[in-house]
C-alpha cells in the first residue's frame, strides 16, 4: 500500500487559512442555516426528466434549458466577513429543439413515414461537492457597496457532455443516417484498461457583488462560479458516428461505409466552471412596498427575467415574483429569523419548482 504525503506548501497554506477563519467561527455572531432546491425543465416535467421518460418530452422552439441548483449552507457573519460551510449540486442542460425531437423519434415516438432532418446540439455541464466559502464585504462610497468571495470545494461528482451533428430519417426505407460527434467527461465513466483516478476532484470558484442605492432606487449585480474544476485521472471519451463516410478501395473506387470511432483517455483535467450571473433593480414605491425587476444568466443559454413586489406588514415581510422563462410564481415570507419561499409553474406535472427555507439565530455551537 502506498501512502501519499500532503505537500508541505499545501499544509502551510491550509494552516494559514484555518488560523484566519477560527476567530470568525468562534465568534458570538449567529449562524444561518439555508436549504434550497431549484429545478426546472423547458421540455418535460421534473419527474419525466429524472426518469428519462421521453414520452413526456415536448420541446419549445429554439433552445431548451433544464437546470438543477441545490444547496445546503451554514453561514456566520461577523462585521464585513462571512464564513460558510456548504454542500451543493449544480447542473445545466442546453439543447436545441431538434436534439429533443431526434431523441423522441429514435425511440419511435411520433415517428411516421415522413422524411425528417435533425440538426442536433446539446450540452450538459454539472458538478457536486462540499467545502467552505469566505466572503468579504466592503463600502466604496455612500451609494456603493460590494463583496468578494472565494469557494473551495471537494468534488464528489463531475460530468460534462456535448453532442453535435446531424441525423436524417428516410421514411420510404425506414432508415437513419448519422453524422454525430460526442465528447464526454464523467468521473463514473468505465471502459477497458482503465487506470486509477482521483477519489475526488477540486474546485476553486470566485464571485462578487456590486450594489448601488440612492433614494428610492437600488441596483445590484452578482457573478458566481467563476473559476476552475480539476480532477486527477478523470475518464474522458470522444466518439464519432458517421454513416456516410467515403473511402477509396484497392481498385481506386469510391466506397461508402459507416464510421464508428471512439477514443478513451484519462488525464489530470482542469476546466472552467459554468458561471452564473444575476442583475436586479428596485424601486421603493411606497413606505412599505417596493417593486423589483431582474434577470439571471446561465452560461450557454442567456437571460431568465423576472419581476416582483415586496410588501411589509409590521414584522412580516412578504413577496411575490413572476419568473417569465420558468413561467412560475414564487411566494416569499420573512418573519423573525425565518425565511420561507416556494414556487411552481403548475400544480400537476410540474416543470419548474423552487423551495427554500432559512433560519438565522444563535445556535448551540
Amino acid at each position: 500500500m502506498t501512502v501519499r504525503r500532503t505537500p508541505l506548501r499545501f499544509r502551510r497554506f491550509a494552516a494559514l487559512v484555518l488560523a484566519a477563519l477560527l476567530p470568525l467561527a468562534a465568534s458570538a455572531a449567529p449562524w444561518e442555516l439555508t436549504l434550497e432546491s431549484d429545478r426546472h425543465s423547458d421540455f418535460s416535467s421534473i419527474d419525466d426528466l429524472r426518469d428519462d421518460n421521453a414520452a413526456g418530452y415536448r420541446a419549445r422552439f429554439g433552445r431548451n434549458l433544464a437546470y438543477v441548483q441545490e444547496e445546503v449552507r451554514l453561514q456566520r457573519r461577523e462585521g464585513a466577513w462571512s464564513l460558510s460551510l456548504l454542500g451543493r449540486s449544480s447542473a445545466t442542460l442546453v439543447g436545441n429543439r431538434d436534439a429533443i425531437e431526434a431523441l423522441r423519434h429514435s425511440r419511435g415516438l411520433g415517428r411516421d413515414a415522413s422524411d425528417r432532418h435533425f440538426d442536433v446540439h446539446a450540452h450538459l455541464r454539472g458538478f457536486a461537492g462540499a467545502g467552505v466559502e469566505v466572503e468579504r464585504g466592503f463600502v466604496l462610497e455612500p451609494q456603493w457597496s460590494g463583496a468578494l468571495l472565494v469557494q473551495a470545494l471537494a468534488l464528489t461528482r463531475w460530468r460534462e457532455r456535448e453532442i453535435r451533428g446531424a441525423a436524417d430519417f428516410v421514411g420510404a426505407t425506414s432508415t437513419y443516417t448519422f453524422d454525430l460527434r460526442s465528447s464526454e467527461l464523467n468521473d463514473r465513466l468505465q471502459f477497458p484498461f482503465q487506470q486509477p483516478q482521483g477519489a475526488a476532484g477540486a474546485g476553486l470558484l470566485f464571485g462578487g457583488d456590486l450594489a448601488w442605492g440612492r433614494g428610492p432606487w437600488s441596483a445590484r449585480a452578482a457573478l458566481r462560479d467563476v473559476g476552475l474544476l480539476h480532477w486527477r485521472g478523470v475518464p474522458q471519451q470522444d466518439f464519432t458516428l458517421s454513416t456516410s463516410t467515403r473511402a477509396i478501395d484497392a481498385g481506386g473506387f469510391v466506397v461508402f461505409r459507416p464510421l464508428l470511432q471512439g477514443r478513451n483517455t484519462q488525464s489530470g483535467l482542469t476546466r472552467s466552471a459554468p458561471w452564473r450571473a444575476q442583475v436586479s433593480a428596485g424601486w421603493q414605491a411606497t413606505e412599505r412596498g417596493s417593486l423589483q425587476a431582474g434577470a439571471r444568466w446561465f452560461r450557454g443559454f442567456g437571460a431568465l427575467p423576472s419581476v416582483g413586489w415586496t410588501q411589509r406588514f409590521g414584522q412580516l415581510e412578504t413577496g411575490a415574483t413572476w419568473q417569465f422563462h420558468e413561467q412560475r410564481l414564487v411566494l416569499d415570507a420573512r418573519w423573525g429569523g425565518w425565511r420561507v419561499y416556494v414556487g411552481a409553474d403548475r400544480l400537476d406535472g410540474v416543470h419548474s419548482r423552487v423551495l427554500g427555507v432559512a433560519y438565522s439565530r444563535p445556535l448551540p455551537f
